[in-house]
């Protein structure tokens, strides 16, 4: 039977209601997400981006450069980042004191720091009465620093600490000899290798199962958005598992030069660094709890922590082990 005009016009008038319903259905939760740098290590998330993974698990992403993991802790306590990437022991301290946040996913799991010096130094113990430069007073650098340094037979008292929070002010210190040693990721710790300075050594040779930067939510966001944090969750561990395809080492290297300031060879060699060398990213995401009480006794050591409190007051398993059934 021919349908009438005004059927056909209540059939329009459905499929528009419909479509519309649909759109609303399927709208994008938008998610601020703050790491300190723009860098390789949150190579995932632009990876994530450009390949539709967000986008796939119904997200809208921005991510914010903060500078530095203090003030990332400080904005998503405050609510104006939902999800931030930094180091372990600033999230450890801010959820420690009362701060809505939990982590939700280790990152790094191996640090991809190296150590280089002034070329006059050919070994660690060459810096006694020297000048080193580590992030911060109680920077988890300083720890790599330290852990590096006294298997070699070099102690906190024989040398003195300045310090810069990013790696490219550290290795403007050491190229201006304003130091002679420094910690740095790459491309910088590339460029000290190309320039002749002395590589001391790399922290991962020393430090195993020791979270360099992990991922936190803020709760308050969590409670009302958690098919959205696990749907972030769920496009990280993709893209990871993307990147540790040797086939997609080029494609890889493209992205990280569009995201960042790194120039593509030394994208190139930074991929041969985290993907074949030191497998700086957990395919897994999970903090164990044995990297979890090495972090918190170098918080017990530094006073920051009396004692180490059971691990889910500061770790939510939850949205990883529900990412992982997507």
């Amino acid at each position: 039977m021919t349908k009438t005009p005004t059927r056909l016009l209540t059939a329009a008038l459905i499929a528009v209601a419909v479509s519309g319903f649909s759109g609303i259905a399927a709208a994008a939760t938008k998610i601020i997400a703050g790491t300190v740098f723009m860098s390789a290590t949150v190579w995932p998330h632009f990876v994530a981006a450009d390949k539709g993974y967000f986008k796939a698990a119904g997200i809208d992403t921005e991510i914010i450069a903060t500078r530095s993991s203090a003030k990332g802790m400080q904005q998503i306590a405050a609510g104006s980042l939902d999800i931030v990437s930094s180091g372990m022991p600033d999230h450890l301290r801010a959820i420690d004191k009362g701060a809505p946040v939990k982590i939700i996913m280790n990152q790094i799991g191996t640090p991809p720091y190296m150590v280089y010096a002034s070329k006059s130094i050919k070994k660690i113990t060459d810096l006694k009465g020297k000048t080193v430069i580590v992030g911060g007073v109680k920077d988890i650098t300083r720890v790599y620093v330290e852990t590096l340094f006294e298997r070699a037979g070099l102690f906190r008292k024989d040398y003195d600490y300045i310090y810069a929070g990013s790696t490219s002010n550290r290795f403007a210190a050491l190229v201006a000899g304003g130091v002679q040693a420094a910690i740095m990721l790459p491309p910088f710790s590339l460029r000290a290798a190309a320039m002749g300075y002395t590589n001391l050594g790399n922290i991962q040779s020393v430090l195993a199962d020791f979270p360099f930067t992990v991922y936190a939510v803020n709760t308050n966001f969590a409670k009302k958005n958690r098919k959205a944090v696990v749907g972030f969750l769920g496009a990280l561990l993709k893209a990871t598992k993307w990147l540790y395809d040797d086939k997609n080492k080029s494609e890889a290297s493209d992205i990280l030069v569009k995201w960042s300031r790194f120039k593509r060879p030394d994208a190139l060699a930074t991929y041969d660094i985290f993907f074949k060398e030191i497998n700086a990213y957990r395919l897994d995401g999970v903090v164990t709890e044995t990297a979890y009480r090495k972090m918190m006794q170098v918080l017990v050591n530094w006073g920051d922590m009396k004692s180490i409190p059971p691990i889910s007051k500061f770790y939510d398993d939850s949205y990883l082990k529900a990412a992982k059934k997507m």
